[in-house]
C-alpha cells in the first residue's frame, strides 16, 4: 500500500482514540517520517520528470539514484521529526533526560527495522546525529516548530536526482513544503497523542505494547 494511503488509513482508525502508549507514538513518528520523505522526493521528482516518468524510472542508473535518494531523504527528515516530537513532549511536561534517549531509540528502531540500503553499510552516523541534536536542543527552550525543515531540506536537495538548475530553483518550495509538513505533524500530534499519558511513561521508563497502530507489523519505510 502506498505511504500517504497506508497513513491516512491509519490515522483515520485512530479517530476516536488516542495515542496512548510509546509503542504507538513510535509508529506515529515512523508513519509521518515515511509521508513526509515521500512527498519531498518521488512525489516531487514524478511532478518534474511528468510524461517521461516511466520511461526514465526504467533506467537502472535512475532507480540506484532514487533508492538512495529516498533512504538519505528518511535519514534526514527522521531526525527533524524527532526534534519535532521533542519539542511537543517537552512543552507537556516530559523530563529531560530520559526524553532524548528514548526519542533517539525511536529513531534508531525507525531505521534498523528495514534492510540497509546498498549504499550503506549502517546508520550510526546517522542515529549519533540525532542523538547530539537532541541533546543540544534540550539545553535551550523548545523553539517554535516552524523554524526546523531546514537541514532536511538541504540533504534532501543534495540527494535529489534532478539537474542542478532545477534544485536551485525549486530549493525554496522543497524546504517550505518540509517545513509546512513538520508543523501539520505537530497539530496532528498534538491532536492524536494522549500527551499526560505519553509523558507518565516517559517518566516510568514504560515501553508498554499498546495496540492499534504500534501492534500491527507494517512496512512504513520510505518506499514508493
Amino acid at each position: 500500500m502506498p505511504l500517504v494511503a497506508s497513513l491516512i488509513q491509519r490515522l483515520r482508525g485512530s479517530l476516536g482514540r488516542r495515542l496512548i502508549t510509546l509503542d504507538e507514538l513510535e509508529q506515529h513518528l515512523v508513519d509521518h517520517t515515511a509521508a513526509i520523505s515521500q512527498k519531498a522526493t518521488w512525489d516531487y521528482v514524478r511532478a518534474r520528470l511528468g510524461v517521461s516518468w516511466p520511461q526514465l524510472f526504467a533506467l537502472p542508473e535512475l532507480r540506484d539514484a532514487l533508492e538512495i535518494c529516498r533512504w538519505e531523504a528518511y535519514a534526514a527528515v527522521l531526525a527533524d521529526v524527532a526534534e519535532v516530537t521533542q519539542i511537543l513532549l517537552r512543552r507537556a511536561g516530559a523530563p529531560e533526560p530520559p526524553l532524548a534517549g528514548v526519542l533517539v531509540a525511536m529513531a534508531e528502531r525507525a531505521l534498523v527495522r528495514h534492510p540497509v540500503p546498498f549504499h550503506r553499510r549502517d546508520w550510526n552516523d546517522v542515529t549519533e546525529s540525532v542523538r547530539r541534536r537532541l541533546e543540544r536542543a534540550a539545553l535551550a527552550p523548545p523553539k517554535p516548530v516552524r523554524l526546523l525543515g531546514t537541514l532536511a531540506a538541504r540533504r534532501v536537495i543534495e540527494v535529489l536526482p534532478v539537474d542542478d538548475s532545477l534544485k536551485r530553483e525549486d530549493s525554496d518550495f522543497i524546504e517550505n513544503n518540509i517545513r509546512f509538513l513538520l508543523v501539520r505533524y505537530y497539530e496532528d500530534s498534538e491532536r492524536l497523542v494522549d500527551l499526560p499519558a505519553v509523558v507518565a511513561a516517559i517518566r516510568t521508563g514504560g515501553r508498554a505494547n499498546g495496540g492499534g497502530a504500534a501492534g500491527e507489523d507494517v512496512d512504513a519505510g520510505p518506499t514508493a
